[in-house]
């Protein structure tokens, strides 16, 4: 069967950007309205929490790309949805990035959302529901944060800082242990914000340096991903290769500082160092 879909096709970004927008506003009013209230938590698979305010903040994206994109296939973390094999346009989402960081009270959660054409990532968005900013980029257009144009500048004085991630399934976190370990020999100050989304958005508008993480899904890298591209940051795979978001990993930077973290990141993949229990 002919795909209809290739890089040559014409997209209405704005109007697409316009429906991410929505499908995330819808997301976060409803993580917003259950905010401290008793959820309902569940164990996934790989020790991941999900909980009741997820399922509903996806059921609210869904509901909004359906109406508005039907043809369109989506990836969404929580219905676990296949990546499709027709070539149809792909919407990516996370409808809580950040769920424990959402259940303790904190702020640092996120709404991200990516489309992908013919491979290709054509526009992206993040929203973070407490301070209702939205960062969202487009291929080839620029990235934003709410209206204002997003470049990476030059490198901040004193020591790196790069965001990570630790993971929740055993064998994950023992590798990231050890990759904390090289990023603090190599002379990285590290934060771990609990969500990509977010430690991407803060290399995107240069509050970070850099972010890596492994053994994550393509809903937590690629909307990042372009934000951080189209801001001027390097964004690759573990150990400096091309970036593919079904490998689970990626280090996005500044180029001032991307080269120093992929060597501090070390071997791809990590390799757990002797040590006690993670």
């Amino acid at each position: 069967m002919t795909n209809p879909w290739s890089h040559t096709t014409v997209l209405d970004s704005a109007r697409l950007t316009a429906t991410a927008h929505e499908a995330a506003t819808a997301a976060g009013d409803e993580l917003l309205r259950r905010r401290g209230a008793p959820h309902s938590v569940r164990t996934k698979e790989g020790d991941a929490l999900v909980s009741d305010a997820d399922l509903a903040a996806e059921r609210s994206v869904l509901a909004v790309l359906r109406a508005e994109t039907p043809g369109f296939a989506v990836v969404s973390e929580e219905t676990g949805q296949d990546w499709p094999d027709d070539g149809r346009p792909t919407w990516i989402v996370d409808p809580l990035d950040g769920t424990t960081n959402y259940l303790r009270g904190l702020p640092d959660y996120a709404v991200a959302l990516a489309l992908v054409v013919a491979g290709r990532t054509e526009l992206s968005l993040i929203l973070v529901p407490e301070s209702g900013t939205v960062f969202r980029a487009v291929a080839g257009a620029g990235a934003f944060r709410d209206e204002v144009p997003l470049r990476i500048g030059d490198r901040p004085p004193g020591r790196p800082l790069t965001g990570t991630g630790f993971g929740t399934e055993g064998v994950v976190r023992e590798r990231q242990r050890s990759v904390a370990d090289r990023l603090l020999r190599g002379g990285f100050e590290i934060r771990e914000p609990g969500s990509a989304s977010t430690g991407l958005c803060r290399v995107a508008s240069g509050a970070y340096d850099g972010y890596l993480e492994f053994g994550i899904g393509v809903w937590d890298t690629v909307p990042g991903a372009l934000l951080v591209s189209e801001a001027g940051g390097t964004v690759t795979g573990w150990g400096g290769g091309v970036f593919t978001p079904r490998h689970g990993h990626l280090v996005a930077a500044s180029p001032a500082v991307h080269r120093e973290l992929v060597e501090a990141g070390g071997p791809c993949p990590p390799a757990a160092e002797s040590g006690g229990p993670a």
